[in-house]
């Protein structure tokens, strides 16, 4: 009897303690993991792939923006973008593969004003193929572009747009893919790559955003839920090297297949357009910095992507120094 009453009273103090440790931790600020309640076009204009996470799906969808405020976004049956011209039942021309994330996809804008369909108008010999998708890296766009391969011939220019925030994508840090999971209301999938002891790149499968029981009604188990993710996706501080040994895969390959790699920086401080110039010099990477210092001016409002007046000065910035347009 003295045993179970012995159990009884730790068992209970624990209880006592984590019910304290629970308003404690609420009291302070704390509040325990929940989807976002929010007009995300994630689960309407995504699909999930295997490979790269998701991938863009085809139809043409209306998506509120801003109060009133709706832009439609048209993706073909390929998971492109729709950038001025269809090649179905047409003479195939050569093309230009854009990859890339949601600036080189166009979040919050029309398709008319996505500097992929203004370089298309301007490039009457190519067709322009804008791949990007909201939320990819470096690594997932590697992917997207390497199942591009198994399926055309006749790619002549492939053009990587970076966004410094790629480098965080690259190795999933688990507060992107809690970001994520938080903003499509489910959990998603992502792909990363880490190093070997011998500083090799090591590719792995989408992982998943691990959601406990309970996790949205406690925050003691939302807190275990995030040092599980982070015990699962941990790493050093090698996200530019990882990024370095993928834009070189990316390089490898498009020169396999007799293509054109460009790198284009679209957002990131001088230091890092400095950095990835001077590896591009050095790796024979053709590279070109279009960034923008992006204000309310240039961004679509109450959203933060660039808008149309911001991508009338990319797709200037490409024509120029890429197609000499």
């Amino acid at each position: 009897m003295n045993v179970i009453k012995n159990l009884s009273l730790v068992f209970l103090s624990i209880f006592i303690t984590l019910i304290f440790l629970e308003f404690f931790l609420r009291l302070i600020g704390h509040v325990p993991f929940e989807y976002r309640n929010t007009n995300s076009p994630h689960p309407s204009i995504y699909i999930q792939d295997d490979i790269t996470g998701w991938s863009n799906q085809e139809g043409s969808f209306n998506v509120k923006i801003d109060k009133g405020n709706i832009v439609q976004y048209n993706f073909l049956k390929d998971g492109s973008r729709y950038s001025g011209y269809n090649s179905d039942g047409e003479i195939q021309k050569d093309k230009i593969i854009l990859i890339g994330g949601s600036f080189t996809m166009g979040q919050a804008i029309n398709d008319n004003e996505t500097f992929a369909f203004k370089m298309q108008k301007k490039l009457d010999n190519y067709e322009v193929k804008n791949y990007g998708s909201g939320g990819f890296g470096t690594y997932q766009s590697y992917l997207k572009l390497k199942q591009l391969y198994n399926k055309f011939e006749n790619i002549d220019y492939v053009l990587y747009f970076f966004v410094d925030h790629h480098e965080v994508r690259n190795i999933v840090d688990p507060s992107w893919l809690e970001f994520l999971s938080k903003l499509a209301r489910e959990p998603v999938k992502l792909p990363f790559a880490r190093l070997n002891t011998s500083k090799e790149l090591i590719e792995h499968p989408p992982l998943e955003y691990m959601v406990l029981p309970l996790s949205n009604t406690s925050v003691i188990i939302s807190k275990i839920q995030k040092k599980i993710m982070r015990f699962k996706l941990f790493t050093k501080n090698e996200k530019k090297m990882i990024t370095e040994k993928i834009l070189l895969k990316m390089n490898e390959l498009t020169k396999l297949n007799e293509s054109d790699f460009i790198m284009v920086n679209l957002l990131s401080d001088e230091s890092d357009n400095v950095y990835y110039k001077e590896f591009a010099k050095k790796n024979r990477i053709e590279y070109f910095n279009c960034r923008l210092e992006l204000n309310d001016k240039n961004t679509v409002k109450n959203e933060g992507h660039p808008n149309n007046l911001a991508t009338e000065k990319y797709s200037s910035c490409i024509l120029k120094n890429i197609f000499n347009n």
